[in-house]
């Protein structure tokens, strides 16, 4: 109770100082700009402050200003998804997120992200069914040149797109849908579920990326239209966080997108509800090992009242341990994995029951639609528990509050917030919306949307078994009408008219002052270090306990034992069940995620401070009194086994586990997949489980790092369990002899019906260390294949067009390393992509890296260190 009282307190409204529709609060904005609002946070708000202005040619802008860090994150979001495309003419928004990074009138090729790269930026651009956008985060004495690069693609981008830079771009789309759709398994799944979802010419009846068919059809005036109709910067926000000074910030924006034509005026969408006259069976095959199963319904749209219920309905049945069906289908064995989902989306939402099915245990995917219906009916007789609200409404509180440690989690939210809603202040709306919830409001939208309704049921099987879906298809897949392509008339360009040359690129300030955080080094009882830095920018706290078990210190006749090890810790303790854990972690509103890997096993644990000690309890119980109960054992097990049949249906997975053993010898554990081998894991019993624990899960192969906003002292003192961890050295490392490499072999792998072919080119290298040869040896190769502007994959994506991307790196730890480059790529394009990446390798060692790449190094590397230290995470 007392969690749900804070949970209603930090809920309160901000502080809006508004300037209304009429005219600007302050007459010394500059360009014509208003004043929309201003929004201020009091103690206690979960709030983002801004101020959000407009100027003149209907683009909104918001400013965040935190000073915390030397870093600025700029955020442009267009209010263009692939929901405004038209039939036939799939794929463009998407094709667009592409094309605005190939140059514009003012920048040339392929240099956008150089510029940003080089200032020691990040950036990337993302698509969805509503909207696009395009970001970046920088060091702060780089934003005016961000804000010309954002406003030179948004006004003079269409001069600049070529016919050659179309098709480059083009080839590119298509690789990355055959890496991401055709050739990944299951990845046609969302394709076929909205074509039987939606109606005929419904905007979410094809997905983001698009058909094929499309992008061939279409022309660079297709494209350029598109562009016209929505990237106007009246159908835009352009949202900057960080620290700048807000006049000067002001002057900048007014200068570079004033001057920017309104572009036609964009309605909002409605939302489009959707109904089914009969349950739609569909299915096809696929290259995979477990038959999936996933129910969706139709149900409302984003932000309707009736979308948080349906998402605790969604957490009840299908979310985490505590949900019905981990215990009906993954507790019981029949499924390996199984969870429920409401994605919502601008226009409409879909309910959904997911299972991936152990094919061991049934005989159709029927029983698993079975066990989901029989789910169902056991929440109707189950209701709604005051547990099942206390955690959802926790969980969506702390995830606020984690989101509030980075600018660019803040800038995303206040984008998103405006773009929808309007309303850049919606935060504190879209909190207690979930907090309003009730029993009721659950067991209503139950009734409403899932109880009796008509579902689409998709079935995805292996090849060659048809036998195993849920129900012969009662659905075809709809033939696409594709209308006729008419007269088109001239392009309706617009030119912004300027009083300066945007041809000069704007300087960068002063380099800022970088503030590393105050880090402290402590003991605990059993000799356990603990590296510690404070960050009191959140009441977070973040901590990572490495302990040096891995896959290295695994028998070869037991690999997969450091795994098994690892899912064993996640399971039941000697004091309570993996339920109530996950139940009383969930209501925390915390994390604690348990991995293992070649050289370690890692706990990650996330927490609100508030929340600390009790998740440092089940921390601590996880770790110190594992049940290894038998039960649990045989389901992990079995688990791993379908988890390494279903890995060797991905290509990238096989061809870097084949390259591993080539490099380093099938007799290093480390050379193997971390899951094993199916002959291993089913070698390995429970009392091999035990004892890697007992010689591994040791103090002396155990260090702590934690990041909080509590003082060294308070933190430590919260540690003290760990001090019980049972003293013993860290288990010795057994590296034997490698294989010889005979140079310039080629080693072919057939993986029939494979969209792509899958490329690793990799040799033997020194050791990680940070400040010796491999830390220069990444240096050297940042050029050739480490940024994305490196010689690899400009040559291979961008000119070429024959891969969605191509790099190369260093890798290792501190007992061996490897250089890899590497690439998933048409396969008609093969063999000359093998020519392409020895010749980029070959030239680079002949000739040595250019001065401009040089220089390009230095800068990149040496700046972007402002981005390090901003979140714990980090």
């Amino acid at each position: 109770m007392t969690r749900l009282l804070l949970l209603a307190a930090l809920a309160l409204p901000a502080c809006k100082k508004s300037g209304g529709p009429d005219g600007p609060v302050s007459a010394e904005l500059p360009g014509g700009m208003r004043l929309l609002e201003a929004v201020e946070g009091k103690p206690g708000d979960i709030v983002i402050p801004y101020r959000k202005l407009e100027l003149p040619n209907g683009l909104t802008v918001i400013l965040h200003p935190d000073d915390s860090d030397p870093l600025v994150h700029v955020d442009v979001t267009y209010h263009v998804g692939s929901a405004r495309e038209e039939v036939g003419r799939s794929g463009f928004a998407h094709f667009f997120e592409h094309m605005m990074f190939q140059g514009s009138e003012h920048v040339a090729d392929e240099e956008h992200f150089k510029i940003i790269t080089e200032a020691g930026g990040t950036l990337n651009g993302t698509t969805n069914t509503d909207r696009t956008n395009y970001f970046e985060t920088v060091p702060s004495n780089q934003l005016e040149k961000m804000l010309w690069l954002e406003a030179d693609r948004m006004g003079f981008l269409l001069d600049a797109v070529t016919q050659e830079k179309f098709e480059v771009q083009r080839e590119t789309v298509k690789n990355e849908r055959g890496q991401r759709v055709d050739n990944a398994p299951y990845g046609r799944s969302w394709e076929r579920l909205g074509e039987a979802m939606f109606p005929a010419g419904h905007p979410y009846s094809w997905t983001t990326i698009g058909y094929i068919e499309d992008l061939n059809r279409a022309d660079l005036d297709d494209l350029k239209r598109f562009f016209l109709r929505w990237y106007g910067p009246n159908n835009a926000v352009l949202t900057i966080g960080g620290r700048f000074d807000e006049d000067e910030v002001l002057g900048w924006v007014s200068k570079y997108f004033g001057p920017i034509p309104r572009g036609p005026e964009v309605e909002p969408a409605a939302p489009q509800r959707v109904t089914l006259d009969a349950d739609r069976y569909i299915s096809f095959e696929d290259r995979v090992a477990l038959p999936m199963l996933n129910m969706q319904w139709p149900t409302v749209h984003a932000r309707h009242p009736d979308e948080a219920p349906l998402d605790v309905l969604m957490a009840i049945l299908g979310t985490g341990k505590t949900s019905l069906l981990y215990k009906n289908l993954v507790k019981e064995g029949l499924a390996v994995q199984a969870r429920a989902g409401h994605g919502c989306r601008e226009l409409h939402c879909e309910f959904s029951l997911v299972a991936f099915a152990n094919p061991e245990k049934i005989g159709s995917l029927a029983e698993v639609e079975a066990v989901m219906r029989k789910s169902l009916e056991e929440f109707e007789s189950r209701g709604v528990l005051d547990d099942d609200l206390q955690r959802v409404k926790q969980g969506i509180v702390a995830d606020m509050v984690f989101g509030l440690e980075s600018v660019s989690s803040k800038v995303s939210s206040l984008a998103a917030y405006e773009t929808f809603t309007g309303d850049a202040n919606y935060i504190a709306r879209d909190i207690q919306r979930y907090q309003d919830v009730t029993k009721e409001d659950v067991q209503r939208v139950y009734d409403t949307y899932i109880k009796g309704r008509h579902a689409v049921v998709l079935s995805v099987v292996p090849n060659g078994k048809p036998d195993l879906v849920a129900h012969a298809d009662t659905f075809e897949r709809p033939v696409r009408d594709i209308p006729e392509k008419g007269e088109a008339g001239e392009l309706a360009m617009r030119r912004p008219t300027d009083t300066f040359d945007r041809g000069v690129r704007p300087e960068a300030g002063p380099n800022p002052t970088l503030t590393v955080p105050t880090t402290w080094r402590k003991e605990l009882a059993n000799g356990i270090t603990v590296l510690g830095a404070a960050n009191d920018e959140t009441p977070t706290t973040a901590i990572r306990i490495r302990i040096a078990a891995g896959q290295k210190h695994e028998p070869l006749a037991k690999l997969g034992l450091a795994t098994l090890t690892a899912a064993m810790l996640d399971e039941a303790t000697a004091k309570s069940s993996n339920e109530e854990l996950a139940n009383r972690l969930e209501k925390l509103g915390s994390s604690i995620d348990i991995e293992s890997g070649d050289s370690a096993t890692e706990i990650t644990i996330r927490s609100l401070t508030s929340e600390l000690d009790a998740t440092l309890a089940i921390a601590a119980e996880r770790l110190l009194q594992p049940a290894f109960a038998e039960e649990d054992f045989a389901r992990v097990k079995d688990q791993v086994l379908q988890a390494i049949e279903s890995a060797r249906t991905e290509p990238s997975t096989t061809a870097s586990e084949v390259s591993r053993k080539l490099l380093f010898g099938e007799d290093n554990a480390f050379a193997h997949a971390d899951l094993g081998t199916p002959e291993t894991v089913q070698a390995i019993t429970l009392d091999d489980v035990k004892a890697f624990y007992a010689t591994g899960f040791v103090a002396g192969a155990t260090t702590m790092v934690a990041v909080s906003d509590l003082a060294a002292d308070d933190l430590i003192g919260r540690f003290a369990a760990f001090g019980s961890l049972k003293a013993g050295d860290a288990p010795d490392t057994e590296i034997l002899a490698f294989p010889d490499l005979a140079a310039g072999t080629l080693y072919l792998i057939d993986k029939p019906g494979a969209a792509q072919s899958q490329i690793r080119i990799g040799k033997r290298a020194m050791p990680r260390d940070f400040t010796g040869e491999f830390y220069k040896a990444n240096l050297m190769n940042y050029a050739l294949g480490g940024a994305f502007n490196s010689r690899i994959n400009i040559n291979l994506r961008e000119d070429k067009g024959y891969t969605y991307g191509a790099r190369a790196f260093f890798g290792g730890d501190q007992d061996v390393g490897y250089y890899v480059a590497s690439a998933g790529v048409r396969t008609d394009a093969t063999k000359e992509s093998v020519v392409e990446f020895f010749k980029e390798i070959q030239g680079f060692y002949d000739d040595g890296i250019t001065a401009e790449e040089l220089a390009f190094t230095k800068s990149s590397i040496g700046q972007r260190d402002a981005l390090k230290y901003e979140t714990p995470s980090r």
